[in-house]
């Protein structure tokens, strides 16, 4: 996003400085960022700016057109309808009402604020006392007003026109686009880590298959082989029942339990 912060202080000192003619902003091309800048000056040069007074009802409120001599204009949040009443008794219901309008009051009085027209065709007469213009509207830093206030369910919705421009932008459509990055990205690393998992245990299981498949392979004929290995083993360590060839001495001399042995033997 080209500096929006240039932008905004740009349309601060015209608003301030020429109220007598138009309150669309100029637009400036610092050079910076060129194909972005092209997006947003082509974005803003579709809007007005314009300071708020004070809230009307819960989707109206006061600001002053510069356009026209700074008379005060009530513009009316496009595609809404006042706060739903639904089951609430009159007590409840004006509370309800009242709570929307602080919410409404909050994000716009006194504050700068950008809008865009509804076409012709829903815009109402104003025959009579302080003009009222239907229009999408946005604070300063691009949150779609309509839409965040009827998602809050202060307001509801009211189909009387189609708008491209029915959302967030600039800073806070930036800033979701970034979340919505950083979201995708964590669940593309949850994916991988989980892959990785997987082809650990296939590789394991693998494993221990070979491992069992190679016992299973020595079968009788293995048994037999290892058998006559000890057979063997066995056989070298007793001369194969061979008398042993060693020469006995026979003026070696006798031990005790030798000679004791055989005085049990001459018994």
């Amino acid at each position: 996003m080209m500096k929006f912060a240039s932008y905004l202080a740009l349309a601060f000192a015209v608003y301030a400085i020429a109220e007598d003619s138009s309150s669309t902003v100029p637009i400036v091309n610092d050079g910076d960022d060129a194909p972005e800048s092209d997006e947003t000056q082509k974005l803003i040069s579709q809007l007005t700016i314009a300071m708020s007074t004070e809230v009307v009802d819960e989707n109206t409120f006061a600001i002053r057109d510069s356009s026209k001599g700074s008379k005060a204009v009530h513009l009316r949040i496009g595609n809404t309808a006042p706060t739903p009443q639904g089951s609430l008794n009159d007590e409840d219901y004006s509370e309800k009402r009242r709570v929307a309008q602080d919410a409404l009051g909050k994000v716009v009085t006194k504050q700068m604020i950008w809008y865009k027209p509804a076409p012709d065709a829903v815009q109402p007469s104003n025959a009579s006392g302080i003009p009222v213009v239907i229009a999408d509207v946005w604070s300063t830093d691009g949150r779609h007003l309509g839409n965040f206030l009827k998602k809050e369910g202060h307001l509801s919705e009211e189909s009387m026109y189609e708008s491209e421009l029915a959302k967030d932008i600039l800073t806070v459509a930036s800033e979701a686009e970034k979340k919505e990055s950083y979201k995708k990205l964590e669940e593309a690393l949850k994916e991988s880590e989980k892959a990785k998992k997987e082809a650990a245990r296939a590789a394991r299981a693998k494993e221990e298959e070979e491992e069992a498949a190679e016992i299973e392979s020595i079968g009788l004929s293995g048994y037999m082989g290892l058998a006559m290995v000890l057979v063997i083993v066995l056989g070298a360590a007793s001369n194969f029942g061979r008398p042993s060839n060693k020469k006995v001495n026979l003026n070696r001399k006798k031990g005790a339990l030798e000679r004791f042995w055989m005085k049990l033997k001459g018994a």
